[in-house]
C-alpha cells in the first residue's frame, strides 16, 4: 500500500478514536452514581436503569440530538435493561417516556427509537417485550395527540399476539399428500414453527444450521423436538417443486385456509420467522435466530 495512503488512514483512525472517546466521555459523565450500599449486580443494574437519565437535559433537544447523544443513551439503556426485572424494566420506560413529554418532539423521536432498536427484524436489540411499554405509553398519553397514536396502536395489536409464555395461535396446515393436520395436535416436547419462502437465501441459511446441529438432530430423531415448516404464499407449484429440498423428518406445510395472512394471526416482519413453542404450545422464543434456539435447546441438558 502506497505509503501517504497508510498515512492518512492513521490519521483518520486516531482522529476517529479520538472523537468517539470524547462522545463516550459525554454519555459516561451523565451516568448517576450508584450507591456504594447497593452491592448486589441485580440491585445496581435496577438503580441505574431507574436513575440512568437523571442527568440528561430535556429541555435542551438540541443538545440531546447532538454527537447523537439521546441516541446512543438510548441503544445503551435499552441494553441495561436486559439485566434488569421486568418490573424495573417497564417502569424504567415510563420514567424515561414521562420526562420526554416536557417536548412533542421527543416524545415522538424516542418511540421511533424504540422502533428502530426494538422491533425491526435485523436491530441485535430487538425485544418486543421492551417494546410493549413505549407504544403502550404513546397510547395513553395526553400529550401525545391522537394522529400520532395510530401508528402505536397498530404496532402494539400486532407485538401482543403470540407473546412469550403464552398458547401459540392454532392454525390447520396442509401437507404434500393433501392431509391435514393442525398446529396445537403435533405431539412433541417442543415445535419449532418455521415460516419460510422456499427461494429465501436466509431461510435456507437456517435450514442449512438446523440440519447440521447436532442437539437439534438428536432432539428431533428422539421425537422430542419437531420441525414444522410453513409457507405462505400462493404460489403452490412452488412450495411442491422445493419439497424435495426439506428433510423427510421435518413437516414440511403451507397455510391450509390462509387463515394466517388473512386474519393475521401471527406478525410475520420477514422471512425467515421463528418461534419455539413448549410442549402446551406456549411461546418459549419469539421472532427468533438459530444461536438463541441452539443455547436454549443445550441448556435443556434433556440429551
Amino acid at each position: 500500500m502506497n505509503k501517504t495512503i497508510i498515512i492518512t488512514l492513521l490519521v483518520f483512525w486516531s482522529v476517529f478514536n479520538s472523537v468517539a472517546q470524547k462522545k463516550d466521555s459525554i454519555l459516561y459523565s451523565l451516568m448517576p452514581k450508584i450507591p456504594s450500599t447497593l452491592t448486589e449486580t441485580s440491585q445496581r443494574a435496577d438503580y441505574l436503569a431507574l436513575h440512568y437519565w437523571d442527568n440528561f437535559d430535556f429541555l435542551d433537544f438540541v443538545k440531546l440530538k447532538k454527537d447523537e447523544l439521546l441516541e446512543r443513551g438510548f441503544a445503551d439503556f435499552i441494553d441495561l435493561l436486559s439485566i434488569t426485572s421486568k418490573e424495573t424494566m417497564e417502569l424504567a420506560i415510563n420514567i424515561l417516556m414521562k420526562k420526554a413529554e416536557i417536548d412533542p418532539d421527543l416524545i415522538i423521536t424516542l418511540a421511533t427509537l424504540s422502533e428502530k432498536y426494538l422491533y425491526e427484524p435485523n436491530s441485535p436489540l430487538g425485544d418486543e417485550e421492551k417494546f410493549i411499554p413505549f407504544m403502550r405509553y404513546m397510547i395513553n398519553s395526553r400529550k401525545v395527540v391522537e394522529e400520532n397514536k395510530i401508528r402505536p396502536r397498530f404496532m402494539l395489536e400486532y407485538v401482543l399476539k403470540n407473546r412469550l409464555g403464552e398458547v401459540a395461535n392454532n392454525f390447520t396446515y396442509k401437507l404434500i399428500n393433501d392431509d391435514t393436520g393442525t398446529l396445537h395436535s403435533i405431539e412433541a416436547d417442543y415445535t419449532l414453527l418455521f415460516f419460510k419462502n422456499p427461494t429465501c437465501e436466509e431461510c435456507n441459511k437456517l435450514a442449512k444450521k438446523l440440519i447440521f446441529s447436532p442437539i437439534v438432530n438428536d432432539l428431533v430423531k428422539d421425537g422430542k423436538l419437531k420441525i414444522l415448516t410453513v409457507y405462505l404464499l400462493d404460489d403452490v407449484d412452488e412450495w411442491r417443486n422445493h419439497a424435495s429440498s426439506v428433510l423427510h423428518s421435518w413437516i414440511y406445510a403451507r397455510d391450509a385456509e390462509g387463515k394466517i395472512n388473512l386474519e393475521g394471526i401471527y406478525n410475520i416482519k420477514r422471512y425467515p420467522t421463528v418461534y419455539l413453542l413448549d410442549k402446551d404450545k406456549k411461546v418459549v422464543l419469539k421472532d427468533t435466530n438459530f444461536e438463541r434456539i441452539e443455547k436454549f435447546l443445550k441448556e435443556l441438558k434433556v440429551i
